[in-house]
């Protein structure tokens, strides 16, 4: 009987011993996967701070205005187009109404149909 709880306590310990290891490899496992993925986050905050620094340097607005006068051939805007608040008309305005209103058409596809009424009448 001594030599079967020897045994058994033998084997326990050996199981415990096994499943403590089994543990640890995992961990190691794991620990070598969350310093991959430490590495990753580095690499990609690095590329967004160079991605940032490229895009102000696109954005200035030194390089913005030289690309806009240099393609777009934009001139200054005259004094006499410009007016002020006190120009513009009211809503409601005589100016408003005296301005012709041209007659709105719809094309041929977009004839407006009556909508049934309840009970299968129509309008």
């Amino acid at each position: 009987m001594r030599r079967f709880v020897i045994v058994c306590w033998l084997l326990a310990g050996s199981v415990t011993a096994l499943t403590l290891f089994q543990i640890k490899q995992e961990v190691l496992v794991l620990e070598l996967e969350l310093q991959g993925l430490h590495r990753d986050i580095l690499r990609k905050q690095e590329a967004i701070h160079v991605l940032e620094a490229e895009w102000s340097y696109l954005n200035s607005p030194d390089r913005l205005a030289s690309l806009a006068e240099r393609h777009l051939k934009l001139a200054p805007i005259p004094a006499e187009r410009m007016i002020g608040f006190a120009d513009l008309p009211y809503p409601g305005s005589d100016e408003e109404e005296e301005a012709p209103q041209p007659e709105a058409k719809l094309p041929p596809t977009l004839v407006a149909v009556p909508a049934a009424l309840p009970g299968g009448q129509s309008q």
